[in-house]
Formats: C-alpha cells, structure tokens, sequence
C-alpha cells in the first residue's frame, strides 16, 4: 500500500513537470507519459499506454537493449504530429525502473522553437535587404515611365488626325500604365494606411467568397478555426489581398491533381519575430495537397520575380510578405511534394517585446 502511494506521487510529481516523459516497459511498450509528453506529441494518455513505442516515434531506434546501459541522446528527429505539423525534438533514452519493472525513460526536448528562431531571423534579414534593393530599384523605374506617359499623351494630342500614329501611341500608353501597375506591385501596399480592430476570421470569409468559385471541381476546403482568436488591428483591405494571393497559389497547385485545402487559425503564446517576442500571435495557416515549391527556387519565393508557374509574375508572395510585414508579422512556408503550408503570423500587440 506504502509503495503504491509513493508510486502515485511519483507519477503526479512527473505530470507536474514541463519536461515531457515517456516510461518504456521491458516489452518496449508505452508504460507511462507524462501530460507534457502527451501535449507534445498530440495524444491522449489513456489511449496510449500499451501501445509498442516506436508507433509514437517510428524510425527512431530499432531496438532499445542495443545501446546496454548506456544513455543515449539522438538530436534532430522529426516526428509528424496528428495535425500533419512536423516537429523537430532531440530524445534522450535511459535504463530506468518504474514501480518495481526494468524498462527505460525518454526524455523529449521540443527543438523547433530554437531552429524556427534561428531560421526566422535569417529570413527577416534576408527580406530586409531584398525588400530595400526592390523599393529602390522600383522607384527608379517609375520616374522615367512618368516621363514617358507624360511624352506620350503630349503626341496623342498633338497627332489627333493620325490614325495610325495614335494606333501605335495608344500601345506605347498603354504598356507603360501596365510597367506603372506592376512597379506599384512591387512597391506593395501603401504606407501609413489606416488600421482597425478586425477580425481575422472575416478575412478569410471575404476572400474564399471571392476565390471558392474559381475553385476547380476537385479541390476540396476544410477550415480549422479557433473562435477565440481576439481581433487585431489591421489594414483589412490589404490583408485580403496577401491571404487572397496565398489562397489563390494553393489553388493553382492543385489544379492538375486535386487534393484539399486547408486553412487552420490558432493562438501561439511567447512567440518570437524577429529579435522581438510578443506575449500572442495569431497564426494563419494554408496547407494543400499539390505538387510543392521546387527546391531550387524555394529559398527566393519571397523575392519579386521569382515564381516556379510559367504564367506567374512571381510578385504574389513578395506583395503578400510586405502586407504582413507591415502587420509586424511574417509569412514562412514549408513545402514537400503533397505538403505545402504558408503560416502567417500576426502579433496582437506591437508594443513592448
């Protein structure tokens, strides 16, 4: 009776740690996990015990009497959660009894939060300098074809008899409202636009009334809300226009294949941008199915003019992080063939990090 109670307050005393914690028995089947454990790992407790371990984390060792006494630590293993989210934790295994049965211990450390951190930082960078190069670059371009289009209208006024002069003065007027019009996208949108309190759940209503019908007949959407996301202070035009053209990219992607489109909102707390953390972040995510961004263009998706469509201007996603950007947030994307997600995120308060 004595041990029994000293075993169960062992056990509250591991379900109170932040650590999580999985006991292996000597069949190499779940015995315990902690609640952290369980919170990591997207499972329920109850349901797993009993189950053999490596159906948790496959792939990871082939047998666990292989490494003796010895502890062992393995870094960097990516496990997919029931979400379809990927996860990168470092494992540390260990011989260790639990009530009175030889088995082993795992200690599991959440990784991805240093490495998305790491990775985030350099990306901020990295669009900062890109950014800088476009705005100049663009602005440069939009004084000569001010010239131009000024030039040209003096000549249709002045050949109004000329047919065929005005043929040709109509194409070169109109090519370069076309130049102006796609220099005002790389530009992005405009500076100092009035914010508001919004909901970002009606943004995402206001776009898929304007994209679902241009949905082909074999992509499917399933939404994934959390209603208690607060409203944030936002250009509610603008972020139409960023989700639009990340809605609109996962659409095309699908077109040949098929598949289904995911949209999933969700809270992260103590999130880090940047070289600021913000106490809440609402993160959009836009997940499908198609065929994924090539390799060697993925690490530039984010840089006017680069796009891996034949048809595209490769100003969609530049545009739509310079939206979010001026939102505080960023947009970063993962992509394999048959998994392609944009997660946008939003701070709910610029203030102190």
């Amino acid at each position: 009776m004595k041990r029994l109670a000293e075993q169960t307050a062992w056990d509250e005393l591991l379900d109170g740690l932040a650590t999580a914690v999985i006991w292996i028995d000597s069949q190499q089947k779940v015995g315990y996990m902690n609640i952290a454990a369980a919170e990591l790992l997207q499972v329920s407790t109850k349901r797993i015990v009993g189950v053999p371990w490596n159906v948790l984390l496959p792939g990871l060792v082939d047998d666990l009497t292989s490494f003796g006494e010895q502890r062992l630590t393995i870094h960097e293993y990516q496990v997919q959660l029931p979400d379809l989210q990927r996860l990168r934790i470092s494992c540390t295994f260990s011989n260790y009894e639990h009530n009175g049965q030889d088995g082993w211990l795992v200690e599991l450390f959440n990784t991805e939060r240093h490495h998305r951190i790491v990775e985030e930082d350099e990306r901020w960078h990295q669009y900062e300098a890109g950014n800088l190069l476009v705005k100049t670059l663009a602005h440069e371009v939009k004084n000569p074809l001010a010239g131009i289009y000024g030039a040209t209208q003096l000549l249709q006024k002045r050949f109004q008899q000329d047919t065929k002069a005005l043929s040709f003065l109509d194409v070169i007027a109109r090519e370069v409202q076309r130049l102006k019009n796609l220099v005002d996208s790389m530009l992005g949108p405009r500076q100092g636009a009035q914010k508001e309190l919004h909901n970002i759940h009606e943004v995402i209503r206001h776009v898929l009334s304007v994209t679902k019908p241009e949905f082909p007949p074999n992509v499917q959407l399933m939404l994934d809300y959390d209603p208690s996301i607060p409203e944030i202070l936002m250009d509610f035009e603008a972020m139409i226009q960023a989700l639009m053209n990340l809605v609109k990219n996962a659409m095309q992607a699908m077109e040949k294949h098929g598949g289904l489109i995911t949209i999933r909102t969700r809270v992260e707390r103590k999130f880090t941008l940047g070289t600021q953390t913000f106490p809440l972040v609402a993160v959009v995510s836009i997940h499908d199915e198609g065929e994924g961004i090539p390799k060697e263009v993925f690490d530039s998706i984010f840089y006017p003019m680069v796009s891996s469509k034949k048809e595209g201007t490769g100003l969609g996603l530049p545009v739509a992080q310079n939206i979010v950007r001026q939102h505080g947030g960023l947009i970063v994307a993962e992509s394999e063939p048959g998994h392609t997600v944009f997660h946008i995120y939003i701070p709910f308060d610029r203030g102190e990090a």
